[in-house]
């Protein structure tokens, strides 16, 4: 087997657990189809997230879809009784998943330079990676910076922190990442209360 070969069959066994790991987290918060919505998407994509690089670039959403979908085969008619569609829903998510992209290749690229040279504020991280841009001639990605504004440059530091801490060996979650989480764990603690009582 080739290491290309290797590489694909990681790479896939990565996001089949991501599709588990959504599945999973929905469940535990006691989701039912009608509860299945962009939000949640996001907040169990969070939960599921691997500090990897290239993870949000080589992401592939149709395995969580169909994940999501065997656990949940009646959210897409549920969803259209809350005055929402799926494709709505699904456009949603896929365009966050765009922005993770796009902070992800942000970070990476202020990662080929040395830790004492990296921007440390928002304001000259997006000014870094705004210069970076232009001068590799990638112009839509530059456009995309400058309308984000220093959110961008926020996002791109958050993700080095958290890709240099994998690398380490530190477990690390992003602020976002701890609230779903807690979230996740409040649901799971009223079930047992719950049935404790019964």
């Amino acid at each position: 087997m080739s290491n290309e070969e290797r590489n694909q069959r990681l790479s896939s066994n990565i996001y089949h657990g991501v599709a588990d790991a959504v599945v999973a987290y929905m469940v535990d918060c006691g989701l039912k189809d009608t509860d299945v919505i962009s939000g949640e998407f996001l907040a169990a994509l969070a939960h599921a997230y691997k500090p990897l690089p290239r993870f949000w670039r080589d992401f592939k959403f149709q395995p969580v879809v169909e994940a999501v979908s065997t656990q949940y085969p009646s959210w897409t008619s549920a969803v259209l009784r809350r005055e929402q569609s799926a494709t709505n829903v699904l456009r949603k998510v896929k365009k966050i998943l765009k922005r993770n992209a796009f902070d992800e290749a942000n970070a990476e690229l202020l990662m080929t330079l040395p830790p004492t040279a990296r921007p440390e504020t928002a304001e000259d991280a997006l000014e870094w990676i705004c210069m970076k841009l232009s001068n590799e001639g990638l112009g839509d990605q530059l456009k995309c910076a400058r309308l984000i504004g220093l959110d961008c440059g926020e996002q791109a530091l958050e993700v080095v922190h958290c890709l240099e801490q994998a690398a380490a060996g530190v477990e690390y979650s992003s602020p976002f990442t701890q609230f779903v989480r807690q979230i996740r764990d409040q649901c799971i603690a009223k079930r047992r209360a719950v049935l404790t009582e019964a």
